[in-house]
């Protein structure tokens, strides 16, 4: 149990460590995408359009990208926390302990 809740605690640096570098990605491409709605607006031609169209994809990939990372920290967070509750259970449980 414990060499699984090592592995869950290493798979939520992992993810974590993606999440931030994702939210990065984020603010960038939002940046990105308002300045070519912007460009869109002002020169209203097909490859401004175009090229709004495509920041706006980049954008939404990965806000997708991370609500998944999101997702999958509070589902790591979830099996550790279940299986922290257990350690404690059977902790408490075992012959001979003081159970104050």
């Amino acid at each position: 149990m414990r060499e699984r809740l090592a592995r869950i605690q290493d798979d939520l640096k992992r993810v974590r460590a993606t999440e931030r570098v994702l939210a990065e990605q984020v603010a960038y491409l939002s940046e990105v995408a308002a300045d070519a709605e912007t460009r869109k607006l002002v020169a209203q031609t097909p490859l401004a359009d175009r090229e709004w169209r495509e920041a706006r994809t980049d954008l939404d990939r990965h806000a997708g990208l991370l609500d998944e990372a999101r997702t999958e920290v509070q589902a790591l967070i979830d099996q550790r926390d279940a299986l922290l509750d257990r350690l404690f259970e059977l902790e408490a449980a075992r012959p001979g302990r003081d159970h104050t």
